[in-house]
């Protein structure tokens, strides 16, 4: 369960495409980071992998499974979506926000149960956010905020996790705290995980694998663990333009120049 592969993707907004011909396959405890510039496509490419979005031609399957075949239920089960920026603008109590995970489980007119209010609990404890369970969900940071939202993916239980810039809009401090609880779940729980960010050194610190687009196609894919600093610095200079590689013990770090 949990294989993910991309066949021959090609999508885009009426008659422009962003996309074309990408392919690529992820196995159960993958964490790949999918980068590249500002507009190039990450973010429709999620959104056509978890089915909110249909390609012009190709397919996402799950499985084996072709995702467009299935229900909305059914695809929540599947995969979980974290967008960029939460659209949660009301007052709500933070473990009512990681019980709405279980929507996609529960038949019309049904309420969450003290069975399901427990393992929302247990959702939160996972990533050390239990003690936040009875506040208002406005009331907390935005990092915070991101990881009531992890939480409520975990809640979801399903195979394959997509994560759209959850650092976007955090500080430094923030950033790293939530990449290293997202690859702490996708790796304990061996989940399928799949990332955009816009910072390359956050894909090479905490993901074991780099995707970039580039030109509507795949540009590059490589494993961080099998990398040197002249392959590093021969792609990232195609993409980002005039960059430094620096190595220290083992691990990389891409420096724009001015």
């Amino acid at each position: 369960m949990g294989k993910m592969k991309i066949e021959h993707i090609k999508a885009g907004y009426n008659q422009g495409i962003i996309v074309d011909d990408i392919s690529f396959t992820m196995e159960m405890g993958d964490f790949t980071a999918l980068l590249g510039l500002n507009g190039i496509g990450k973010t429709t490419l999620l959104k056509i992998i978890c089915g909110l979005l249909k390609p012009k031609s190709g397919q996402c399957l799950i499985d084996d499974v072709d995702i467009n075949r299935l229900t909305e239920k059914e695809r929540a089960k599947l995969i979980s979506f974290m967008p960029q920026r939460q659209s949660i603008i009301y007052d709500i109590k933070v473990l009512d926000v990681v019980l709405m995970g279980i929507t996609p489980y529960l038949k019309a007119f049904d309420t969450p149960t003290k069975k399901h209010r427990n393992l929302a609990y247990d959702a939160l404890k996972k990533i050390g956010m239990e003690m936040y369970y009875n506040e208002n969900f406005l009331h907390l940071s935005e990092g915070q905020k991101q990881l009531v939202i992890i939480s409520r993916n975990l809640m979801q239980n399903s195979e394959i996790m997509l994560f759209d810039e959850p650092d976007s809009a955090l500080d430094f401090n923030n950033s790293h705290m939530v990449l290293s609880k997202i690859r702490e779940v996708v790796k304990e729980q061996n989940k399928t995980g799949l990332i955009t960010l816009h910072d390359p050194n956050m894909a090479l610190n905490y993901c074991d694998r780099i995707i970039i687009l580039k030109d509507k196609k795949i540009f590059a894919d490589f494993y961080t663990n099998e990398t040197n600093s002249k392959f590093l610095k021969d792609i990232f200079d195609e993409v980002y333009d005039n960059i430094e590689v620096i190595e220290h013990r083992g691990r990389y770090m891409i420096i724009k120049n001015r």
